[in-house]
């Protein structure tokens, strides 16, 4: 194997130390680092590209600007971002704990409610800031030794915001926001004073069916719906009510 194929990240740099590989994907290797100022761990995540383009490292930033605009207790803590040896690397809060992939299941109906009403807040304070998280499963959503349900790999995120610019920039003419993106993320619960522990939690799993509304429909958005005709092209039959009981 060539030296430029077996690239590692130096075992230290900066101010961090590397402790050992946490894991690894199609966008990125992930490794558990001590920052040696702070004396705290942090989890670092370096582009698994071996020659990121300029496609690659806009996606990578990307990621990285979607988790910073959140300071959420639901959603993994974006510290930094760097370049070592001309990759680009995030720096981020490390959660001891295990995916919600790894759980024992079936759990508890009370236990899931609770876990489904802290991600809907995580993605609820993400569409409020304008990111859409885009790829929900159990295996980006940690749960930490404290109890805690937190999101994280943002790499498929979209910025709504940047998003309409580049669309407006790569097109002849500029598009709406998918309907259901637009309200998801501008979706809000009310705050603990204005309304009960009930209503607030309902209000959250309100923004987290809207939050898969959205990740599904703006997938769909770059096919016009013609006359009489869904999302998908399908047709539509006329709707019809059931005629009054005498």
């Amino acid at each position: 194997m060539s030296e430029k194929a077996s690239w590692y990240p130096p075992h230290e740099f900066e101010e961090y130390r590397l402790v050992r590989p946490l894991g690894a994907g199609g966008m990125g290797q992930v490794y558990l680092a001590h920052d040696m100022v702070l004396d705290r761990l942090v989890a670092i995540k370096f582009l698994a590209t071996l020659e990121p383009d300029a496609d690659a490292r806009d996606r990578f930033l990307i990621e990285a600007r979607a988790a910073a605009r959140l300071q959420h207790p639901n959603v993994v803590a974006v510290y930094r971002v760097g370049e070592i040896d001309a990759k680009p690397y995030i720096v981020s809060e490390y959660l001891r704990g295990k995916s919600l992939a790894e759980l024992i299941r079936p759990l508890p109906w009370r236990r899931t409610l609770e876990l489904g009403v802290e991600l809907a807040r995580g993605l609820a304070a993400a569409h409020r800031e304008g990111v859409l998280h885009r790829d929900i499963k159990p295996s980006n959503a940690v749960l930490s030794e404290h109890g805690t349900v937190k999101l994280v790999d943002f790499g498929l995120a979209k910025l709504i915001n940047e998003q309409v610019s580049a669309t407006v920039a790569a097109s002849a003419g500029a598009r709406a926001l998918p309907p259901a993106a637009a309200a998801a993320a501008n979706f809000t619960c009310p705050t603990p004073r204005s309304a009960s522990s009930a209503s607030r939690a309902a209000c959250s799993a309100t923004a987290w069916r809207r939050s898969s509304r959205a990740h599904s429909t703006d997938e769909r958005h770059d096919r016009p719906d013609g006359p009489g005709q869904d999302a998908r092209g399908r047709r539509l039959l006329p709707h019809r009510t059931a005629p009054d009981r005498v």
